[in-house]
């Protein structure tokens, strides 16, 4: 019969340990987490943080102690592929993202590290976790005003539904002036029109699709990353047959394609009049957050692609901890000090002799030392030695009979 024991959470990750199935009973009826398209600050994850509280990022809390941003919970997540997955981020250390998923019966347990530092001039880097694979999407976030996508909005009683439309960079603002006859809109109508930093403001509702008709009497006066004022106005819209856009820019005719099915996606900039970059790929599930930041961390969803998010509300991330093994129990009690210099402490619990095996790895998965270590029934300290490791992110992986523990550190110069 299996026998379930509960160790300790660390300050720098939780161990994962054994399966751990997930009881999703209900889970229709749970609260489901919504990424905002009024800023692209505040991700499905940290939905609904307190933004009063400035150790409070939504998905974990900033630590005094560790001085590292902690995760705090345990989500449900619908991937893009149609598969749920039980996923936490553990911690950001630095600009490391370190994430846990399994399937739903606590089965296929995936522990990662992704590194933001590659794409720190991009607002977003983004992972698939069918593919188990960090995909870099975006142009440099200064080469680009607003992109042309299809997004969702939600309609009350109706739910989520995809529209075709513009979004606008972050420092980007724009000002939608509502004329009475086409082409009469002035910069100082933005005195009764102000501008908007929301990244909808531009949005999808200049035109109405069903009808095929563009609205002449919409202007946007938009105020792109460099401080200039261009004038928006939209032409054409092809519908998702094509998805062709025309529109002119301060005067000058211009156009974009997403394709069938509005599909693809354009970064334009504005003060260049050009197209910067497309993706059509849109097969992943969650974006990180890819540049440093002390007010907010969000971390979105793939939500056009068909991902969802709901909070795992029976338990924190502790969950995680919870291992199960057949016979000679064995507890990893404790791991200290962490961060590490040149030793780290090991205190285990098991009710009888048994070998284990310490190894510990690099975020690529190098190997970087080994140890065998031999324990005896009751309570023992290990001391492993860790002078010849180069500091960084490392993770600690103990093996004995029926028992896997594994658990991340932080190695100080």
């Amino acid at each position: 019969m299996t026998k379930y024991i509960t160790t300790l959470f660390l300050g720098l990750g939780s161990l994962f340990l054994g399966a751990q199935s997930f009881d999703t009973t209900g889970m229709t009826q749970w609260a489901q987490r919504y990424n905002s398209y009024e800023t692209w600050m505040q991700g499905a994850f940290d939905a609904y943080r307190d933004t009063s509280d400035m150790t409070d990022f939504g998905w974990g809390n900033y630590s005094i102690t560790s001085h590292l941003i902690e995760g705090d919970s345990i989500y449900i997540l619908k991937t893009v592929s149609g598969q749920y997955k039980a996923i936490s981020i553990d911690n950001l250390a630095s600009g490391v993202y370190s994430i846990t998923y399994s399937d739903l019966d606590g089965s296929n347990q995936v522990s990662k590290s992704l590194d933001r530092d590659p794409y720190e001039d991009r607002n977003f880097f983004y992972y698939s976790i069918d593919h188990d694979q960090i995909k870099d999407l975006e142009p440099n976030t200064a080469d680009w005003d607003i992109i042309f996508t299809k997004y969702p909005i939600m309609f009350p009683g109706f739910g989520a539904y995809p529209v075709a439309g513009v979004l606008h960079n972050r420092g980007v603002e724009s000002a939608r002036i509502e004329s009475q006859t086409a082409g009469t809109a002035q910069l100082s109508d933005t005195l009764s029109f102000p501008f908007s930093a929301s990244i909808a403001s531009i949005g999808y509702d200049w035109k109405d699709a069903f009808a095929g008709v563009v609205f002449d009497t919409l202007t946007y006066f938009v105020k792109d990353q460099n401080g200039q004022i261009n004038e928006l106005e939209f032409v054409n819209y092809g519908g998702s047959a094509n998805g062709n856009m025309s529109f002119t820019v301060n005067g000058v005719l211009d156009s974009i394609s997403l394709g069938a099915g509005n599909d693809g996606q354009v970064y334009y900039s504005l003060n260049n009049r050009a197209e910067v970059a497309q993706n059509t790929d849109l097969d992943w599930d969650i974006a990180l957050f890819a540049q440093s930041s002390f007010a907010a961390v969000p971390v979105r969803i793939n939500d056009i692609g068909g991902a969802e998010l709901y909070v795992y509300p029976h338990k924190d991330i502790m969950h995680w901890t919870s291992i199960g093994i057949e016979e000679n129990p064995m507890q990893l009690l404790s791991v200290w000090p962490n961060p590490a210099k040149d030793h780290l402490n090991l205190a285990l619990s098991t009710e009888a002799s048994q070998n284990i095996s310490l190894r510990v790895f690099s975020m690529e998965g190098r190997l970087v030392k080994q140890e065998n270590l031999s324990v005896q029934p009751g309570i023992s300290e290990q001391r492993i030695d860790l002078s010849a490791v180069p500091a960084g992110m490392y993770q600690v992986q103990i093996e004995g009979e029926n028992y896997r523990a594994q658990s991340r550190i932080l190695i100080q110069p």
